[in-house]
């Protein structure tokens, strides 16, 4: 499993970020409730052609049960690449859902998988079984069909992005705007700020995210509201902290006297000088 999957599932774990992607992307209206979903075990035992048992992986599956109806498993397929295959994949997901049905419950009840597609290339392979299958056309009406949802994370317009109330919100905005030089991170607060902060250094290859990490896990980030401005902030400032070290070791190994590295620091990072002589003591050796 990559680390992309890996981080992905993280925060779609969190019930209010999986119930906030239905109803936001697939539903449009809020249905599914976080307190009533509960996880269920993302491998499943299936029994091949062949006779022999294999085992099957999904990404997040859960179940929900609400006060009205029982959906028997909501499943996300993450995928970063296309997958012209992706409707046959799903419908095998599907199938098992209701084979454990069949084996553990009288009852059948909907299973209903969405994909969302984190590539910045838009879905333009097939999203039907129908659309696969190489078929004369006298055949088509006897053929079962069996179609899936698939959203573009990096296209959603503004105005849906604004409707998760989620941290799912935080992840669409990077993944939308990312290639926006103008691009202005809202102010919203973040709740899950390790598996937020964890996706971002996965997708971004950007190692000042660890610093931050690190920081998180060991409660040194005292803020009542973490935003994407935390972040932001916090990635200047790294990027500052690191311009000025690089400066030093040059100059030391320049053999540049103290003093003019001082200068140097002041007028490269615009700051005083006393902030210049406290960052110059942190580096100089």
């Amino acid at each position: 499993m990559g680390q992309k999957d890996r981080t992905e599932k993280y925060l779609e774990s969190y019930n209010d970020v999986f119930a906030d992607i239905f109803n936001v992307l697939l539903f449009k209206k809020k249905i599914i409730k976080p307190d009533r979903l509960r996880a269920l075990s993302v491998e499943t035992v299936y029994k091949a052609a062949n006779g022999y048992l294999g085992m099957q992986e999904r990404d997040i599956i859960k179940e929900y049960r609400g006060s009205r109806f029982l959906v028997a498993a909501l499943g996300i397929e993450n995928q970063s690449t296309i997958d012209k295959d992706m409707p046959i994949r799903v419908m095998g997901y599907d199938y098992t859902a209701y084979q454990e049905q069949i084996k553990n419950s009288d009852k059948r009840v909907p299973v209903i998988t969405m994909v969302l597609n984190f590539s910045k290339t838009k879905w333009t392979s097939p999203l039907s079984l129908k659309d696969i299958l190489h078929m004369p056309e006298e055949l088509a009406g006897y053929v079962q069909d069996y179609k899936i949802h698939v959203f573009n994370i990096a296209h959603l317009p503004r105005e849906v992005r604004n409707q998760f109330t989620s941290d799912f919100k935080v992840v669409a905005d990077y993944f939308s705007e990312k290639e926006n030089p103008d691009y202005q991170p809202g102010n919203e607060e973040i709740h899950h700020v390790e598996a937020v902060l964890s996706l971002l250094r996965v997708f971004t290859n950007d190692d000042r995210y660890d610093s931050i990490i690190r920081d998180v896990k060991d409660n040194k980030l005292r803020k009542e509201r973490i935003t994407m401005c935390t972040f932001v902030d916090r990635m200047v400032n790294i990027g500052v902290e690191q311009g000025i070290k690089v400066l030093v070791k040059t100059c030391q190994g320049l053999n540049v006297s103290k003093e003019k590295t001082k200068t140097q620091i002041a007028d490269g990072f615009s700051i005083s000088d006393e902030e210049a002589e406290k960052e110059l003591e942190k580096y100089w050796s």
